[in-house]
């Protein structure tokens, strides 16, 4: 089966390897689409620890088609989304669990939209630690996959103006697309230019989609009073540790609710998010910018790390076809 390994920082190689076997409690699942996240990006920039990687490693965001279920419980031919800890993902075949983690998928629907299932779902997760969102005022830093899709969730729940913010000018246009009701830059004055277009005030919340020190620090000084900083950028992407250094006197006297999200639940989170895709609540097309095939993973990982302006990439999909 083709597979890829991540042998050093920025490079990876491409192995022929044995699909391994179905066992209890584990079916085999051939897969049809693997995506590139966020979350790749520092295995990818070298804060990985060691290398190589483990083949297919750090992949946890695919679907396909079950191959082989011992236990039953899935059919073989059926269509799943993978639990985002059925791992690792760049490659062929993969050895998924069989507890029920998988989301049954529709046969007829389109493979790169409804792999978006697990990524909407990690979003969604968001929510449920929130307060009512209709008629709050919203800043969306960072415009990523992730952003864009915390742009359609806050649209569909009644946010009154959600402002995306992005140094990079296609992901500002797709922003648009999405569900954002303005675009700014992140310059100097973009505290102001909040202010203004928030009737004098600034938001009652920020989500911070980026996880670096910087843009968790501007998420803070973007809010009003008591106002609430969903942090969902993973803070490992520039120090494997993620360790940071905060203005925390500056939160706590602003009284800031810091709220973070990481783990979704498969079924609490993944089937909603694909129950809102297929019946199209939102479209994640317009943030699909590029599909190609699994044995172009080093330029795919370059354009969606290295390339993101010169190709206007927002969410990259590997298909194996």
């Amino acid at each position: 089966m083709q597979s890829a390994r991540l042998v050093q920082p920025r490079q990876w190689e491409l192995l022929d390897l044995e699909i391994p076997s179905a066992t209890d409690g584990q079916m085999l699942v051939r897969l049809e689409r693997t995506a590139i996240c966020g979350t790749d990006k520092p295995a990818w920039i070298g804060l990985a620890g060691e290398y190589p990687l483990a083949p297919g490693q750090s992949g946890h965001e695919g679907m396909g088609i079950v191959e082989a279920c011992p236990s039953g419980r899935y059919e073989e031919g059926e269509r799943v989304l993978l639990y985002g800890f059925d791992r690792p993902l760049f490659q062929h075949y993969v050895l998924a669990q069989d507890d029920g983690g998988c989301i049954r998928l529709p046969d007829d629907a389109e493979s790169d939209v409804v792999l978006m299932s697990q990524l909407f779902g990690t979003v969604l997760h968001a929510f449920y630690k929130l307060d009512d969102i209709i008629g709050q005022d919203v800043v969306v830093l960072g415009q990523g996959p992730v952003g864009q899709l915390f742009n359609a969730a806050l649209r569909n729940l009644g946010a009154r103006r959600i402002i995306a913010v992005d140094p990079l000018v296609h992901r500002l246009d797709i922003a648009t697309r999405m569900g954002a009701t303005h675009t700014l830059s992140p310059d100097d004055g973009l505290v102001e230019q909040v202010r203004a277009l928030c009737d004098g005030e600034l938001p009652h919340m920020v989500v911070e989609a980026v996880g670096k020190q910087a843009s968790f620090q501007l998420a803070a000084a973007l809010l009003r009073r008591n106002g609430t900083l969903l942090y969902f950028g993973v803070p490992n992407k520039e120090e494997g540790r993620g360790v940071m250094t905060i203005d925390f006197l500056r939160m706590f006297s602003n009284e800031t609710r810091i709220v973070t999200t990481v783990g979704p639940n498969p079924h609490a989170d993944y089937s909603p998010a694909l129950q809102w895709i297929t019946e199209g609540r939102i479209d994640v097309r317009p943030m699909l910018t590029h599909t190609l095939p699994f044995a172009d993973i080093q330029q795919a990982f370059t354009m969606a790390f290295e390339e993101t302006e010169k190709h206007g990439a927002v969410k990259v999909v590997l298909h194996f076809d």
